[in-house]
């Protein structure tokens, strides 16, 4: 078998995130940029790719790119550049997705709007670019969007798949919008399903809005670790959480399975010392949870998904827009994954060895 046909027998990630082309505003420190490529899809993929080792691991990350009659042709170009399963839809009838990503008050809070109309991806979707063979193989599919949908979406998922015996794993991040009390019911649903495993990666903003906290984000870790307990009866035994605080990292929360109580494990981000080389939060939590996605497809282990999420997020936050990537070297800003890796895990606290790390993404 030729090393092309053995990387398209990879099918390790797969996003119902839409590419969309954004504008980027923030008056406050004087910030306009245009067309810069964006979108949850893109970001989760980009997250991915950081954290992939080989060219392999690279083209088994699936996702659908809808180009409008406006796409630019150098997007283009710095897609397939990256070397993932990217399949581009044309729609000469209609633009592309654009969307506005603008700040507003003293937390700099992100807000987003929809410029031109929207196009989602649906398991169909997937089955129509893919084929059902590839979307059965699929290890963990990342999927934005509300608890409604979500709920549609898996049963959806679970009609085509054959694999009945293997519970799909869902690395879920909920529209922001509609993470918040009036919708908890929604989102408990997802969590208390036992047909699939959930994953759910709200950040803490979202997290106390979910829980009538009147979206007060958490200010320190102690706060973090006691809304994140809020979770423990809020999903089954099956399922779990990360849940993502910004400058102060991650905080996963494992299932119950063959122990009595879940595991809180803290996991710093990766900027927490450095956070001169913060530009722009932009795209932060998608690229966490792609980089989370292919962690765990390729180890299972939550720990490893946890630290590689926190690596994918630090290179996306190091500019506006997408990172510099050279695809000879595989560097992004200038530095491999094992360049990260050994920076982030040389931090206190982190008794976790490198290349026991890196090897177990690379096999």
């Amino acid at each position: 078998m030729s090393e092309e046909n053995s990387m398209d027998t990879q099918s390790l990630v797969i996003t119902n995130g839409m590419f969309i082309i954004d504008d980027i505003e923030n008056s406050k420190y004087n910030v306009h940029y245009r067309n810069v490529p964006g979108g949850g899809g893109t970001f989760a993929i980009l997250g991915a790719c950081i954290i992939s080792p080989n060219n392999k691991t690279s083209k088994g990350l699936k996702w659908i790119v809808d180009k409008g009659s406006d796409f630019p042709d150098e997007i283009t170009k710095e897609i397939k550049s990256w070397g993932t399963d990217a399949r581009f839809r044309d729609g000469f009838d209609r633009l592309t997705t654009k969307g506005l990503n603008y700040y507003e008050g003293d937390n700099d809070l992100r807000k987003f709007k929809f410029l031109t109309a929207k196009k989602q991806i649906d398991v169909q979707d997937w089955v129509s670019t893919f084929g059902r063979e590839t979307i059965n193989k699929i290890q963990s599919f990342h999927l934005l969007c509300s608890g409604s949908r979500c709920s549609k979406i898996i049963d959806a998922l679970m009609k085509v798949r054959s694999t009945k015996s293997v519970k799909p794993v869902i690395i879920w991040e909920p529209f922001p919008d509609l993470c918040d009390f009036e919708h908890q019911n929604d989102i408990r649903y997802v969590m208390q399903r036992d047909d699939v495993i959930v994953i759910l990666s709200p950040n803490a903003e979202e997290s106390s809005r979910l829980f009538g906290l009147h979206g007060k984000e958490p200010s320190n870790l102690e706060e973090c670790f006691e809304l994140a307990h809020l979770f423990d009866e809020f999903m089954n035994e099956n399922n779990m959480c990360i849940l993502r605080c910004g400058s102060l990292g991650c905080i996963s929360i494992t299932d119950r399975l063959g122990s009595a109580e879940r595991a809180y494990d803290h996991f710093p981000a990766y900027h927490f010392k450095t956070k001169c080389k913060v530009v722009d939060p932009t795209g932060g939590g998608n690229s966490f949870l792609g980089g989370f996605a292919i962690a765990y497809a390729l180890t299972r282990n939550l720990a490893t998904a946890s630290i590689c999420g926190n690596i994918a997020a630090s290179a996306i936050i190091e500019q506006i827009g997408i990172p510099r990537y050279d695809p000879a070297h595989k560097t992004w800003n200038g530095l491999t994954l094992l360049d990260r890796l050994e920076f982030y895990l040389s931090q206190p606290g982190l008794q976790y060895n490198v290349g026991d790390v890196y090897k177990s993404l690379s096999q």
